[in-house]
């Protein structure tokens, strides 16, 4: 600016000389007509010198504005960044905390400084809503505290500050002065701490309020900034996510406390060990009490076999190999020198980690009743009467000679109804295709080995109930032996143990569809009903009041079109079924497989066309009525009860969800109409505005009732009390629990379906801006870091804030980073490692998130990027996912002007590659520090 200033004085020095001597030449050199033209030219140089002079003045003007406008706009730049940085650092405070009352109290400093509050604190609801306290506070330097004096204050002294947040969402008091009337009580205790203003904004758990935290001064009034405002709302949502973490942490701890307790509880030695160390990590008292010492941190094979190296018999390495399966085996242990079935699984421990879980059921008694009876043939009978399991003997020919007492007491039948063995295959194995398998294995064990382990099978008692068994047998000289032990209750607690997480998770993912349409809702039962089942094809019916089928669909949707058929045919051999009223009456699900001559005789002809070969159908059961059915068709494999089961569930909660939603509807219309009516009769007669008051009440009522939260209840509520699942455990009431720990995954799932959808609609527009992937990266990477904390992944993210801008829209490029690093997180199993890196190419800015995961086939990967593909069905039960997140990525960035691809190797791991244009204009290192 001096030298633009000193170049001006030259030039009007220049100028004035220049003038003063064309006057001089003018006056005593000039004459006549020459002196007047000089005249005119003098005249129009003062004219040009004087535009000059103004034209320099106006480029000063915009030039001195110019540079003031970059200077507001880098100091806008300058706090935007601040915040995003503190934030970040919170975020990862919050993430990883140990100690959660600490580091909240070290993020209210942080956040009060960047804000330049004299206070920042929080406050909790408690006693359901009765009570607030502060909890947490943060003084500036010289400023009193007032936590010890806020505690246990009551709502109901307060109403005009609690409606206001959760009215508005906010409190923002610029001048405590300035409070309305209503708000006495507010004012005076506000006043009492000397408080000038301050600003306050609530944090929810669950959808409902569970606090708020804010700022306030002391010294002088103010009015806090938009910056302020949204650092403070993004730490009430970083703080809510926290406190919820810390809670379900609380609760799983809870969780495995108990499952500890039922292990404490059992007869039979139990015991935990890392597969890895050999280190004992928990014995329930039945093997402490036997061990006479505390085991924990030592070697299992030094406390249980009094080796000083691992047994050779370790089966370690086979239940690493097959971790979601349970290895049985039968071991002597020389110390106790009892006989044990053993049983050992790769479960999930405390920590997150992969230990080993052994059960041992005392087989001892039976190992001794083999060895007495091929030993002593005299007291044989004896043995037998005397032995608590049940025993039979067969002669040579296939007759029983003997069975004892507790064999007729647990199958209910007597050697009088059972006296050869193929009446016993006859009996207890009613099913003919079972009972071949059954015999088949016989044949093979018997002939092989004189003694041993004749297989695990299930047997029809006479009472018609099942039972689990294991039959043991041994030869004589002209009979064999078997010894059966009833396995049904130790599997009724491994069941309840490991509740079907497909089915689950299916329930779950139904529960939260009620805010859709009940087209979506018919649509993924189906779809999910085909999935669990492992069916080719499914049909959804609904049927009307006369009991006739009213509509269908179908899956896949054109498999109708294919065969040159349409619904009605569909409909009308579907009502020309032979079991169709077996369906409607018994109410229970039908099964066919591999149906005779006769069944496919009287099959409908459109079942022979489209080669349905096998089905399954659940009816869809509302107060006690069937309205319609769920069947799936062809599965590879028969059709259990299993399957019968997982369908009847989602039958039942998807027909639940679908007629409330009528009823919804239904009552929406009547509203509209009832509204309508009473409008009419307002204008008519004033003197019905009683029986309006009526109305609207009643409507008040109803719509209160309709928002209470029914389908989860009834969905859950039907898992616990099917008779298939047997009477109510404590194990069933963790099962409930286990299905609410999977909620912020399963939001994930849903809000991306929703995504999808607004995108195929193009019902969006993004909004360009300035942004740095490297912070992007880091809130993406703390969002997901919190919702996987239980497991042990390595994480190196060398993301450089030196890198460029890119011109994008913030949240759409949140969520394609959210989605690769939670599928980075998801596939790559604890003790893999993760990495993310970036650097500026000549095509933009290049990003490489890598995984040691499961990685892709090759021949799968670009169909990976297909809206809802997953590479197997079994991914998504393990894994989770809908299976369109690479779609959306893919189609975000190249809307981006980038390039989105996948690296990949089955088994080694995935890179996931993207790249967006850099902006021309580069942060210097003084901003971007």
């Amino acid at each position: 600016m001096k030298n633009i200033a000193r170049n001006k004085l030259l030039l009007m020095i220049l100028s004035f000389l220049v003038l003063l001597a064309t006057a001089l030449f003018h006056v005593y050199i000039l004459e006549g007509e020459q002196k007047l033209i000089w005249m005119i030219f003098l005249a129009i140089l003062i004219c040009f010198v004087i535009a000059h002079n103004l034209k320099v003045a106006t480029l000063k003007k915009d030039l001195e504005a110019e540079v003031q406008k970059n200077r507001d706009a880098h100091d806008r730049l300058m706090i935007k960044y601040q915040i995003e940085s503190t934030l970040s650092k919170i975020s990862s405070k919050l993430s990883f905390a140990d100690n959660l009352d600490e580091k909240i109290e070290e993020s209210l400093g942080m956040l009060g400084e960047l804000c330049n509050a004299d206070r920042a604190y929080v406050f909790r609801v408690t006693d359901g809503e009765d009570t607030v306290s502060n909890t947490h506070e943060w003084c500036a330097k010289d400023v009193e505290p007032q936590k010890d004096m806020l505690q246990n204050l009551s709502a109901s002294d307060y109403h005009w500050w609690l409606e206001k947040l959760t009215s508005e969402g906010a409190v923002h008091i610029k001048d405590i002065e300035e409070l309305p009337p209503e708000a006495k009580a507010e004012k005076d205790l506000l006043t009492s701490q000397d408080i000038k203003s301050l600003i306050a904004l609530p944090f929810f758990i669950e959808n409902d309020i569970a606090g708020f935290i804010g700022f306030d001064n002391i010294r002088e009034t103010n009015e806090w900034t938009k910056q302020d405002i949204e650092a403070l709302n993004t730490y009430s949502n970083l703080l809510a996510m926290a406190f919820r973490k810390n809670s379900i942490s609380e609760e799983l701890n809870l969780e495995r406390r108990q499952l500890l307790s039922i292990f404490d509880s059992m007869e039979e030695p139990v015991y935990v060990s890392d597969p890895s160390t050999h280190e004992i990590l928990y014995v329930n008292k039945f093997l402490k009490q036997i061990i006479e010492e505390n085991p924990i941190g030592k070697k299992c094979y030094h406390v249980l076999q009094g080796l000083n190296e691992p047994c050779d018999f370790c089966t370690n390495p086979i239940i690493l190999k097959n971790k979601n399966q349970t290895y049985k085996w039968e071991y002597h242990n020389p110390l106790t020198e009892r006989d044990y079935l053993v049983m050992d699984r790769i479960i999930k421990w405390i920590d997150g980690n992969d230990v080993r879980l052994e059960m041992a059921h005392d087989i001892t008694e039976i190992k001794q009743a083999e060895k007495a009876i091929k030993q002593n043939e005299e007291n044989f009978i004896k043995i037998i009467d005397n032995s608590p399991l049940p025993i039979a003997i067969m002669n040579s020919l296939g007759e029983f000679k003997y069975t004892n007492h507790k064999l007729s007491e647990m199958i209910g039948y007597t050697i009088e109804d059972i006296p050869t063995i193929s009446k016993w295959w006859n009996t207890v194995y009613p099913d003919p295709e079972y009972r071949r398998k059954v015999q088949q294995n016989w044949n093979e064990v018997s002939k092989e080995k004189e003694s041993g382990f004749s297989g695990e099978w299930i047997i029809r008692c006479l009472d018609g109930t099942e039972r689990q068994v294991v039959v043991y047998f041994a030869k004589t000289n002209d009979n064999t032996v078997f010894i059966i032990n009833d396995l049904t209750e130790l599997k009724n607690t491994q069941s309840a143990l490991m509740v079907d997480e497909s089915c689950l998770e299916t329930l779950h993912e139904l529960s939260y569809m009620n805010g859709l349409s009940i087209d979506n809702i018919r649509n993924f039962a189906l779809t999910e009903g085909i999935k669990l089942t492992g069916s080719e094809a499914g049909v959804l019916g609904f049927f009307d009041e006369n009991k006739y089928l009213s509509s269908v669909i179908t899956q896949p949707e054109n498999i109708l079109k294919i065969y040159g058929f349409t619904d009605n045919d569909l409909i009308s051999g579907l009502q020309s079924c032979y079991r169709w009223t077996e369906l409607l009456e018994n109410k229970k699900p039908l099964i066919m497989n591999e149906p005779n001559e006769i069944e496919l005789a009287r099959c409908p002809d459109i079942f022979k066309r489209m080669n349905i070969l096998s089905y399954l159908a659940a009816p869809i059961i509302y107060e006690n009525d069937v309205v319609g059915f769920l069947a799936v068709a062809n599965k590879k494999d028969d059709y259990t009860k299993n399957d019968a089961r997982q369908l009847s569930l989602i039958t039942q909660m998807m027909g639940d969800m679908i007629l409330l939603k009528r009823s919804e509807d239904e009552l929406k219309d009547y509203n509209s109409k009832l509204e309508e009516i009473n409008n009419e009769l307002r204008k008519v007669n004033d003197e019905l505005h009683s029986l309006d008051e009526m109305k609207s009440n009643f409507l008040a009522t109803m719509s209160h009732e309709l928002k209470t939260p029914l389908i989860s209840i009834m969905g859950f509520g039907e898992l616990v009390g099917d008779e298939t699942l047997g009477p109510l455990n404590k194990e069933q009431k963790r099962a409930m629990k286990v299905v609410n720990s999977n909620s912020g995954q399963l939001k994930r799932l849903i809000e991306s379906l929703l995504f999808m959808s607004s995108l195929q609609a193009k019902n969006y527009q993004y909004e360009y801006s300035e942004l740095r992937l490297s912070q992007i990266i880091d809130k993406a990477l703390s969002i997901i870091s919190m919702e996987n904390t239980d497991k042990q992944l390595t994480v190196e993210n060398t993301i450089s804030d030196s890198l460029p801008f890119v011109s994008g829209d913030s949240n759409y490029l949140s969520e394609v980073f959210i989605h690769l690093i939670d599928n980075a997180f998801k596939f790559t199993p604890s003790g893999g490692s993760i990495s993310i890196s970036g650097k500026h190419e000549e095509t933009g800015i290049h990003i490489v998130i890598e995984d040691t995961g499961i990685g892709i086939p090759d021949t799968k990967i670009m169909k990976t990027f297909d809206s809802f593909y997953q590479l197997d069905g079994s991914l998504t039960r393990r894994y989770g996912g809908a299976g369109i997140g690479l779609n959306i990525c893919k189609r975000i960035t190249e809307d981006h002007g980038g390039k989105l691809w996948l690296e990949s190797v089955e088994g080694m791991g995935t890179k996931v590659h993207v790249i967006l244009p850099a902006m021309n204009t580069v942060l210097s290192p003084s901003i971007s520090s």
